[in-house]
Order: structure tokens, then C-alpha cells, then sequence
């Protein structure tokens, strides 16, 4: 649910006429639209109102990007953010491999990023894995990778 004073629930559903329309603000706009004021359920209606007046395209949902979205949000003592991402690397689909891509890029703790490249390497994804030593990682992600590499060219196959 939302927090603050009813003005300040108001206020955030009323900033939200200019936002992108997404799932994000539509699962932010439903908060509003469920709050127990009617002053923050009107502010979220006009608020819909407001997008609704910019004529925003359809968009569609699928769970994939909602799994990379949340990926991160999990405790890692959860065992979830590895668990997701092999689940994506395994289902293959165009979708998910651009997803897959999509995160081994993004800002992660080095522990996940170690273990993106271990289940690369095991699912046989060597060809993103290389394209991924082309770019700028950090010096410690860009060891993680160099040795996780030079452990597969040494390991007879």
C-alpha cells in the first residue's frame, strides 16, 4: 500500500498524469486506485485520466521482464536472483535470451555476476559470454570473467 499522509498519496497519484505509461505505473496507479481514501482514488482516477488524454499505445505484458525487473529485489539469502536468472537462461526463448543479455549488463553484487557467468558457461553460452569481454565491466567483474573463461578453455570438454 501506499505510505504518507492522504496529501502526500494524493500528490504522488497526481505526479503520476505525466508519467510513462507501463506496468510500473499502472501497478502504482492501482495502489491509488485501491487506497481507502477517496482523495487518493480520485487522484489516481484523474490521474489515468491524464494518461489516458496522451493517447499512450497498449502494452504487453509478459513475465519475463517483470522477472528482470524484480530480479534484484530479493534477499540474497533467498536464493532467488540465481534462481531466476538460470530459469530464463534454461527457457531460451527470444524473449528470455535478450533478457538474459539484458542483465548480465546491468549493475549486480560480483557473487551474482559470478554465478550469471558460471551458468552461462554451463548452459554452453560462451558466445555471449565473449561479447561480454568486449565491454567495459569492472575490473573485478572483468577478472571474474577472464577466469571463469580461461577455467573453460582449460577444462577438457
Amino acid at each position: 500500500m501506499l505510505r504518507g499522509s492522504r496529501e502526500e498519496r494524493v500528490e504522488e497519484m497526481l505526479s503520476l498524469k505525466e508519467a510513462e505509461w507501463n506496468l510500473g505505473t499502472l501497478l502504482y496507479l492501482h495502489l491509488g486506485l485501491l487506497d481507502h481514501s477517496e482523495d487518493v482514488r480520485l487522484a489516481a482516477l484523474d490521474a489515468l485520466m491524464g494518461i489516458a488524454e496522451r493517447s499512450p499505445e497498449p502494452f504487453t505484458v509478459s513475465p519475463i521482464p517483470i522477472l528482470a525487473d524484480y530480479i534484484f529485489s530479493v534477499t540474497v539469502s533467498s536464493g532467488y536472483t540465481p534462481h531466476i536468472f538460470e530459469f530464463l537462461v534454461r527457457l531460451g526463448t527470444p524473449e528470455a535470451v535478450q533478457t538474459v543479455e539484458k542483465l548480465i549488463r546491468e549493475p549486480c553484487r560480483n557473487d551474482d555476476f559470478r554465478y550469471f557467468v558460471d551458468v552461462l558457461i554451463r548452459e554452453g553460452e560462451l558466445g555471449l559470454l565473449g561479447r561480454l569481454e568486449k565491454e567495459k565491466l569492472s575490473k573485478t567483474k572483468a577478472k571474474l570473467l577472464r577466469d571463469a573463461l580461461d577455467r573453460t578453455e582449460r577444462e577438457p570438454h
